[in-house]
């Protein structure tokens, strides 16, 4: 008879593996889970699963990571990146809406969050529910978060959001090993998530007998209760509890103002995250060989390379889209912009490039690039070429208050990109795509790799959680001071500032789209993005240059929800996501 993976990873954490020495729970039992350090020991364990690259099926590779494979399945089907060539690696697929329920990347992130759903339960269930020892009242509040937020992320990427239905068919739940193997309902996972992140506020909020620090460590790598309220805010904003998402996060903030929470220093939040005051828990990244065992293998290396593209500290083939550059480059003294982007090869002579998209007869749109526009002193104008060498000059007019460039092509407006001239990735036609790199998993403690420790839950990402909440409440006041506190955090002038006075003028009709950019300026590549559109019901608009086919997606596009992996619905007969007649 087969088995389906959750058996296979509930048998694996049984039996003694050489590939699991890091990983105590053979031996566990109720009566030594009810030490302390041995609860210890097997929650250091599970911390590790977030990070370390495990041995899946005989196959074994760096990439293969949770926080790897889950950045990038949460963040590729969205509007903020470029996918700038074709790749061998799976998140090819997951970039052009071709994914395939055989890739490695969709069958491991499977597997290794069922082993941490399965491994954290095992310490969760041998703690005594007597104890009144505020150390393993805390190691067991610590191991129902994990479980939380891995039952809620494969919500994120197996299942559709609960706002549009709960009753629809969702994922797993997994948290002892007589659970059936049966697909619940999104509402009944979340119901367990719920649960889970309540327990952990509960038997995290007891007197901790070493102070103030987390009781198996001393930086944001380890959980404290916050992280489990602020994970909770975020369940229910995903619910459409708007009052209760709003109630969470004022009692986390206890009558302190927003600001004050807020890490001051961009840059230092993501290159520093396991110190940066902001962070309330990341995945902490070690430069040791099961953590860091080489630049290409890490979250950061798709986005970030020291050098060119491939150079051997990092593949650097994602970069920023261009709408989300356009809409940073409102605002030029954007930190958020200026720290975690990086023009590879900018030109230090103040030399200019003028590109724009030209769509390919295979569905996607390259740059076509003029390097050496001319500039008129007395105009203030380029002229630039275009592919037959006819000249056109650049223009430049006010849309919704912001500058915008472009040329009269063909008898219309192309809207073009002017700035200094950079490297390029090659492209069918030539050098289509600029090295626009970004580094928020990367350059960890300002070291120039592609080292980083991932923030799951910030103090950033809330405020923005109740300012949408606001927003959908109708309380456009308060929505708009959360989202002023964001800006000003990012280095924004009085004057970028929103007030509902000129949020016509700008292009806004709707508080909420204000939120929604917002959040798609904070909180650009952290996994967010495509999943903010779909609960709320946006399409998805990826008319710009990258190797993704340039068209909107419908919001409800089938595409949008991964495929469950073969082995599992091969073995086990769980019903398989569906794709419907989308085109």
């Amino acid at each position: 008879m087969k088995k389906n993976v959750i058996f296979i990873v509930a048998a694996l954490l049984t039996a003694v593996s050489c590939k699991l020495d890091y990983f105590p729970n053979d031996a566990v039992s109720s009566s030594s889970m009810a030490s302390p350090e041995n609860a210890a020991l097997a929650t250091i364990g599970n911390y590790s699963l977030f990070k370390s690259w495990i041995d899946f099926s005989g196959f074994n590779t760096v990439g293969n990571t949770y926080i790897r494979h889950y950045q990038q399945l949460a963040e590729l089907k969205g509007d903020n990146v470029l996918m700038s060539g074709k790749t061998t690696d799976p998140l090819f697929n997951d970039a052009t809406m071709v994914d395939v329920s055989s890739d490695t990347n969709i069958d491991y992130f499977w597997f290794i969050s069922y082993k941490i759903n399965f491994a954290t339960s095992v310490v969760i269930n041998s703690i005594p529910e007597d104890t009144q020892d505020p150390k393993l009242l805390h190691i067991k509040g610590e191991n129902l978060f994990m479980r939380a937020l891995s039952h809620m992320n494969l919500i994120q990427i197996f299942a559709t959001p609960y706002s549009w239905d709960p009753n629809a068919i969702g994922v797993v739940i997994r948290t002892s090993s007589e659970d059936p193997v049966v697909r619940s309902t999104v509402g009944e996972v979340y119901n367990q998530v719920e649960k889970d992140l309540k327990d952990a506020i509960s038997c995290m909020d007891v007197v901790d007998v070493t102070g103030k620090e987390p009781l198996l460590g001393k930086d944001n790598g380890y959980i404290r209760k916050a992280a489990a309220e602020g994970l909770l805010a975020r369940l229910y904003l995903y619910e459409e509890r708007w009052q209760d998402c709003i109630n969470v996060i004022d009692g986390m903030l206890a009558g302190a103002s927003p600001e004050t929470v807020l890490d001051p220093d961009y840059s230092h939040l993501f290159q520093f995250s396991r110190e940066s005051s902001e962070v309330l828990w990341c995945v902490a990244v070690e430069d040791a060989p099961s953590d860091y065992p080489g630049a290409q293998g890490m979250t950061g290396s798709m986005w970030y390379s020291s050098g060119d593209p491939g150079d051997g500290t990092g593949w650097a083939e994602l970069y920023w889209s261009q709408p989300l550059m356009d809409l940073f480059n409102r605002y030029p003294e954007d930190q958020r912009y200026k720290t975690q982007h990086v023009a590879r090869h900018a030109s230090t002579t103040g030399k200019k490039m003028v590109y724009w998209p030209v769509l390919h007869e295979d569905g996607y749109a390259e740059n076509y690039i003029d390097r050496v526009p001319t500039y008129d002193s007395v105009s203030g104008k380029y002229t630039c070429k275009d592919a037959e060498g006819v000249s056109h000059t650049v223009e430049t007019e006010t849309v919704n208050t912001y500058p915008r460039t472009y040329i009269m092509l063909n008898g219309e407006k192309q809207y073009v990109s002017v700035c200094d001239s950079m490297g390029c990735r090659t492209g069918t036609g030539g050098d289509m795509y600029p090295l626009n790199y970004m580094k928020k998993y990367s350059c960890q403690g300002g070291v120039e790799n592609n080292m980083g420790s991932p923030a799951y839950v910030r103090w950033g990402e809330l405020i923005l959680d109740r300012a949408e909440a606001y927003a959908h409440l109708g309380n456009t006041e308060k929505a708009l001071a959360d989202v002023n506190v964001i800006r000003a955090r990012a280095g924004l002038p009085s004057a970028a500032m929103f007030t509902s006075g000129n949020m016509a003028e700008r292009g806004y009709s709707d508080v909420l789209d204000v939120v929604l950019d917002e959040r798609r300026l904070e909180l650009c590549f952290e996994g967010f993005r495509p999943y903010d559109l779909r609960r709320n019901k946006k399409d998805v608009d990826r008319r710009y240059a990258g190797r993704q086919p340039y068209k909107v997606y419908r919001y409800n596009d089938t595409r949008f929800v991964y495929y469950l992996p073969d082995s599992e619905v091969t073995a086990s007969g769980l019903p398989q996501n569906t794709r419907t007649d989308f085109d």
